[in-house]
């Protein structure tokens, strides 16, 4: 018997079989309709009805957030526009089951200063944003079972922080982002252009999975 047809035969078998799970593959998440691509103003994102939380696709601010670990929100109207770009978004609202009692104490004193962070920071660099006063739902379109801020001072936030930041560091960060979202009504959030996928504990493998996928997949192809 000839033993090298008899390998090559099996490597082709292995290679169409790997092709046929590739292609078949179930996609990780929900797939959402896209809802546009135009670009807006920060009063147009704030009154738009988007059809998540968070959003995977939608009008959108001109500028959008670039890779890295964020301890504060983020525009949201930029986030949108990063995920055009390929971007994959691992949002968390640590209140929703990581808070303890003290926590609550100490996230109150967080919450005062949001609204002052929104107004200084959010809009920083976009003409004809929200006045100072501007309420946390007109920025994010806020659900009303939202918590009010994202983070706590739990072992259990300390811990899934630095367990997203440990992967996107891991993953290179190139077109990541970890966010807080105070208007997330799960602990965890995973968005990409027209994908979400939403759970309460932190999973590596199924993260891994969702970025590995998604990642680079928008519409938009950019270097950033």
């Amino acid at each position: 018997m000839q033993w090298w047809k008899v390998i090559i035969g099996a490597v082709i078998i292995g290679a169409l079989g790997w092709f046929g799970w590739y292609v078949t593959r179930p996609v990780p998440g929900i797939r959402t309709d896209e809802q546009g691509r135009e670009h807006v103003t920060p009063e147009a994102v704030a009154a738009f009805a988007y059809n998540s939380n968070p959003p995977t696709s939608g009008p959108h601010l001109p500028t959008w957030v670039k890779a890295g670990v964020f301890d504060r929100p983020q525009s949201e109207g930029e986030l949108i526009h990063a995920l055009e770009h390929g971007y994959v978004i691992m949002s968390y609202n640590c209140n929703v089951h990581l808070q303890t009692q003290n926590s609550k104490l100490k996230t109150q004193k967080y919450n005062a200063n949001l609204k002052t962070f929104l107004s200084q920071n959010v809009f920083a660099h976009e003409e004809g944003g929200p006045p100072p006063e501007a309420s946390v739902s007109a920025v994010f379109n806020v659900p009303s079972e939202a918590t009010a801020s994202a983070v706590n001072e739990s072992e259990g936030c300390t811990g899934l922080v630095k367990q997203l930041t440990e992967l996107a560091n891991k993953k290179k960060i190139w077109k990541l982002i970890v966010v807080p979202r105070p208007q997330l009504d799960t602990t965890i959030a995973l968005t990409a252009w027209t994908y979400l996928d939403t759970f309460d504990q932190f999973d590596e493998k199924r993260i891994t999975r969702f970025i590995d996928y998604h990642r680079d997949q928008g519409p938009e192809k950019t270097m950033e």
